[in-house]
């Protein structure tokens, strides 16, 4: 019972309509200052988090989520294939490994377009380009494309380059990659048709390895690094193959990202000290306010604990208020921007067309809670200074 007068009490002096005009003003600011400053750090954070993961997943779904490859820029065949296929099978959550041959070409579809692009042969069924490849060589599913090797070009003596591996395949399906590298350049075909174009029968230029949804790519791709070196090395074998996850290629790119996060939440989070600020101006004036009345209810036997606890509790409503209302259009704001406004991006730029929003709820709790946490230490100091004064001073000069 005690505990619900202590609320009560609370609510009536911050929303009381006996506070003066300024008081209710700088409440409704330092409220307003909050909830901006929480909306501001949880948008951030799902629409960095947004470009991050779409980035990544991008990456990764049109590449094995572990590398395997010869330092140095060595080929491989079909013999190290099946060594690493047996080495990756004692290993838990590496699922298979397959090989893939990926070097440049020259592309050319229908007439008078032209355009290089980079040919992956590896398990796929069918021929696939990119969408922008297919559009800028203006060709659709069922069309015929040409692919010249540039392991088949000679210089006559003439000067002339002649090219004797030009091959006509039909374009099965026209694929976005999700990537705008990709869409303009890839070109997607089995294996064998890979090696046929380029003159490189039983050539590898690198083998991928996939996971179990779940296995952490990093400790996989460490695991098989250790027995590929254990094999090779040890083994006395004249090359030796390392293993990496395929987004350490990108490394430098996330650093980027994640130093850039940082340095905005930094920025974005003053919004928040600023109305934190405000917010004790705004404790401080509710309770010079409502000081007759502390000094009423002590004189009525309220403890100096009761008037402490009140004092935090003004605290706990203005900056929860401003905390929940952040956190509330944060989301309608995340969820109107994904459905109604998407955020253009150009992909020759960013690699994503469109900037996608991730509202994350363990993130968007965590700013919340640490606001209200951080809006309880402010509370502090208006709550001691109330019990400085003694209630024959409130009631004597009120």
């Amino acid at each position: 019972m005690k505990e619900k007068l202590l609320w009560a009490l609370a609510r009536r002096h911050v929303w009381s309509n006996a506070n003066s005009t300024v008081v209710r003003m700088v409440s409704i600011l330092s409220i307003a200052g909050i909830a901006i400053g929480v909306a501001a750090l949880v948008i951030l954070q799902a629409f960095m988090g947004g470009f991050t993961m779409a980035i990544a997943q991008g990456l990764t779904s049109m590449n094995p989520p572990l590398h395997i490859y010869v330092p140095g820029g060595g080929y491989m065949n079909d013999f190290d294939l099946g060594v690493v296929q047996s080495i990756a099978s004692e290993i838990p959550g590496i699922t298979g490994v397959e090989g893939v041959l990926e070097k440049p070409a020259v592309v050319s579809g229908a007439a008078g377009t032209v355009s290089g692009a980079m040919v992956r042969g590896g398990s796929s069924e069918g021929l696939t380009i990119g969408m922008d490849l297919a559009r800028k060589l203006d060709v659709k599913a069922g069309d015929e494309i040409r692919i010249a090797s540039t392991a088949g070009v000679e210089v006559s003596g003439m000067g002339r380059v002649l090219v004797d591996t030009i091959v006509t395949l039909t374009v099965d399906s026209v694929g976005d990659f999700g990537i705008e590298e990709y869409n303009s350049s890839l070109v997607l075909l089995p294996l064998g048709t890979a090696r046929d174009i380029f003159k490189a029968h039983g050539e590898l230029t690198s083998l991928g390895a996939y996971v179990e949804t779940g296995v952490d790519p990093v400790e996989a791709a460490g695991l098989l690094d250790s027995a590929l070196n254990e094999e090779y090395t040890g083994g006395g074998w004249p090359v030796y193959m390392s293993c990496i996850p395929y987004l350490a290629f990108h490394g430098n790119l996330f650093k980027a990202l994640g130093l850039e996060r940082t340095a905005m939440t930094l920025v974005l989070a003053l919004i928040t000290v600023v109305a934190l600020l405000n917010l004790s101006s705004a404790l401080t004036m509710i309770a010079m306010e409502h000081r007759r009345d502390i000094g009423v209810l002590r004189a009525m036997g309220l403890s100096p604990s009761g008037v402490f606890r009140i004092s935090v509790l003004r605290g706990f409503l203005l900056g929860g208020s401003g905390a929940f209302t952040g956190l509330i259009f944060s989301w309608v704001s995340i969820f109107a921007v994904n459905r109604y406004f998407p955020i253009k991006l150009d992909g020759t730029v960013y690699w994503i067309d469109v900037l996608p929003g991730v509202f994350s709820v363990t993130t968007a709790l965590f700013v919340t809670l640490s606001t209200i946490l951080v809006c309880f230490v402010v509370s502090l100091f208006p709550a001691f200074s109330a019990l400085s004064h003694s209630p024959s001073e409130a009631l004597r000069y009120e």
